[in-house]
């Protein structure tokens, strides 16, 4: 049965202090295939935590 993983960081205004956590939500996914691995930020950031 697969699972769902929300990746949640604190979140930045700038795009590139955002990366860290898309680069390890992909490098989960690709370790968890069948799983749903999304991401979301607590605030600075999109998609938000109720979003993701």
């Amino acid at each position: 049965m697969p699972r769902a993983l929300l990746l949640i960081a604190h979140g930045s205004r700038r795009a590139e202090a955002n990366a860290d956590l898309v680069t390890l939500a992909e490098l989960v996914q690709a370790r968890q295939p069948d799983d749903v691995v999304e991401i979301a930020y607590l605030e600075l950031a999109e998609p938000s935590i109720p979003a993701g």
